[in-house]
C-alpha cells in the first residue's frame, strides 16, 4: 500500500508529500466556488434567466453528477491502469473541468428555451468533469497514509489550499469581469473571459500537483489480481457497484457523514448563492466592497482550516465536527437578528469560516477512517467508493440548495429585470439567508453528535483489522454499532 519515498521511517509524510498532494485542491476550491457564489447570480443577472428557473437548471444537472459520482469512485477503486487507480483520472478531469467552466459563463445570444438547454448541458457537463478529477484526488490522500492523525494533517493542508482557492473564486470574480469588460466593452464578454481564465488554472493547479506526487502514489494494487475480480473495464464496474454500494450503506459510522454532509452542502450551496444578493441588495455594497468581503472571508476560511485541524489533533475529530456545525449556524444567525452594517457582516464572516472550515477540514479525514470497518468485514479498501459516496450526498445536498435559492428568491418576488428590487424582497432576501440554513444545520448537528469513531475508536479498529490479517483472534464486539 505504501511506495518507497512516501513516509519517513517514523510513519510521518513529508511535506514537500503533502503540500504535492494538497495543491490540488486549489482547483476544487476555485471551482465549487465560482459555481456556487456566482453562476445563478450571472444566470438572473446576465442571461436574463428566471431565478426558480436558474434554480432547475442546476439542480437537473447536479442530480444527474450524483449518479455519476458513486461510478466514478468505483471505477478509480478498480482500474487497472499501470500509471495509477488516481493520478489518470485528475490529469484528464482536470482538462475537461477547465473547460466546462468557461463555458458556463458564456452567454451566446440564443431564443430562451435554447439557452436554457444549453445551460443544463454546459451544467451537465461542468458536474461530470468536476467529479472525474476531485472524487479521485480526495482518495488519494487515504492511500498516502493510514494514520489517524496524519490524515487530519493532510486534510487540514488541502483545505487551507482549498481557501486559497475559495478566496480567488469569491474574491476575484466581479473585478474580473470589470477588468475585462472595459477592455472588450461588454459585461457578457467579461464574464467569458473570467470563466477561462479559472479554466486555465484549474487545469494548471491539479496537473502540477499530479507532476509533484508521480513517483509518490501506491502501485496500483489491481495490476496484480485476477481478470475477473478487477478488469477495470465499464461492465465490471458497474456490476460491482450496487453491491458495493449496498455494503457501505451498512456501515453506521459513514452513513452518519453522509447525513451530515447532505445537510451541510444544501447549507453551503443555499448560503453561498444567496450571500452575493445579500451583499448587494441588502446590504448595497457595490462591487469593490463585495469583493473586500469575499478576500476577507477567504483569508478567515484558510486561517480557520489550520485552526481547525490542530485542535482536531489535540481533541478529537467528531468534537469539531459538532462545534463546526454550530459555529456555521451561528453564523447565519447573527445576519439574521443584528442590525444591517459592516460589524454584523464581518461578525458573521470570522464564525462562518470557523464552522465552514472544521466541516471540510474534518468531512474527508472521518471518511477515510469509517473505511476501516469493511476492511475488516471484507478485506476491501473502498475508499474511492466511500469518497464518491461523499459526493453523491453533497450533489443531493447542493441541488436541494439550489432549488432554495431560485424559488425562494421567486417567492420573495426578486426580478431579474428590475435595476432596483422592492423593500419586501429585500427583507425576504435577509430572512431566507438567516432562516433556512440555521434549520437544516440543526438536523446535521444531531448525526454529528450520534458519529461513533473516535481515536480511540479507531485504533481498536486498526488493531483488529492487523488481529485479523494475521489469522489472529480478536473481539467481534469492537464492530458493534459501526
Amino acid at each position: 500500500m505504501t511506495s518507497k519515498g512516501l513516509r519517513k521511517e517514523n510513519g510521518r509524510l513529508r511535506m514537500g508529500s503533502t503540500l504535492g498532494y494538497a495543491i490540488g485542491a486549489v482547483g476544487e476550491g476555485i471551482g465549487y466556488n465560482v459555481f456556487f457564489s456566482f453562476f445563478i447570480f450571472f444566470l438572473t443577472t446576465v442571461a436574463g434567466i428566471a431565478p426558480a428557473v436558474a434554480g432547475v437548471i442546476s439542480s437537473i444537472a447536479v442530480l444527474w453528477d450524483a449518479v455519476t459520482d458513486p461510478i466514478i469512485g468505483n471505477w478509480s477503486d478498480r482500474t487497472k491502469n499501470p500509471k495509477g487507480r488516481r493520478r489518470p483520472f485528475i490529469m484528464t478531469g482536470s482538462v475537461l473541468f477547465g473547460i466546462s467552466i468557461a463555458l458556463l459563463f458564456i452567454n451566446i445570444s440564443m431564443p430562451e428555451n435554447l439557452k436554457i438547454v444549453y445551460f443544463i448541458i454546459v451544467n451537465a457537463l461542468y458536474w461530470v468533469t468536476l467529479t472525474s478529477c476531485v472524487i479521485p484526488h480526495i482518495s488519494l490522500g487515504s492511500e498516502l497514509t493510514e494514520d489517524f492523525d496524519e490524515r487530519t494533517k493532510l486534510r487540514t493542508w488541502a483545505v487551507t489550499l482549498m481557501g486559497i482557492g475559495t478566496l480567488i473564486a469569491t474574491s476575484t470574480p466581479l473585478l474580473l469581469v470589470n477588468f475585462y469588460s472595459s477592455i472588450f466593452g461588454t459585461e457578457s464578454i467579461g464574464w467569458a473571459c473570467t470563466g477561462i481564465t479559472f479554466g486555465v488554472v484549474i487545469a494548471l493547479v491539479y496537473n502540477i500537483c499530479c507532476a509533484i506526487i508521480k513517483k509518490k502514489e501506491p502501485t496500483n494494487p489491481n495490476i496484480e489480481r485476477e481478470e475477473d475480480e478487477a478488469s477495470g473495464g465499464k461492465r465490471e464496474v458497474l456490476s460491482t457497484f450496487w453491491g458495493n454500494a449496498k455494503k457501505a450503506f451498512k456501515n453506521k459510522s459513514l452513513t452518519y457523514l453522509l447525513v451530515i454532509t447532505f445537510m451541510v452542502n444544501v447549507v453551503v450551496t443555499l448560503g453561498g448563492g444567496l450571500m452575493v444578493y445579500l451583499l448587494t441588495y441588502v446590504y448595497k455594497f457595490g462591487d469593490g466592497q463585495t469583493s473586500t468581503v469575499y478576500l476577507v472571508q477567504g483569508i478567515l476560511v484558510i486561517v480557520a482550516a489550520l485552526v481547525a485541524g490542530y485542535v482536531a489533533k489535540q481533541t478529537e475529530k467528531k468534537i469539531v465536527m459538532i462545534g463546526g456545525i454550530i459555529l456555521y449556524g451561528m453564523a447565519y444567525l447573527i445576519v439574521l437578528i443584528f442590525p444591517v452594517c459592516m460589524t454584523t457582516i464581518y461578525v458573521s464572516l470570522i464564525v462562518y469560516a470557523l464552522g465552514n472550515s472544521s466541516y471540510w477540514t474534518m468531512i474527508y479525514a472521518m471518511s477515510y477512517d469509517t473505511a476501516i470497518v469493511e476492511q475488516i468485514r471484507s478485506g476491501d479498501k473502498p475508499d474511492g467508493l466511500y469518497t464518491s459516496l461523499i459526493g453523491l450526498l453533497m450533489k443531493f445536498g447542493n441541488s436541494l440548495g439550489t432549488l432554495i435559492v431560485g424559488f425562494g428568491l421567486q417567492f420573495i418576488g426578486f426580478s431579474s429585470t428590475a435595476t432596483v428590487q422592492t423593500a419586501a424582497t429585500v427583507s425576504g432576501i435577509k430572512l431566507l439567508y438567516g432562516i433556512a440554513p440555521t434549520v437544516v444545520l440543526a438536523i446535521g448537528l444531531i448525526f454529528a453528535c450520534l458519529y461513533p469513531i473516535t481515536k480511540k475508536k479507531y485504533r481498536e479498529l486498526v488493531d483488529v483489522y492487523h488481529r485479523k490479517e494475521a489469522g489472529e483472534s480478536y473481539d467481534e464486539k469492537v464492530l458493534d454499532n459501526m
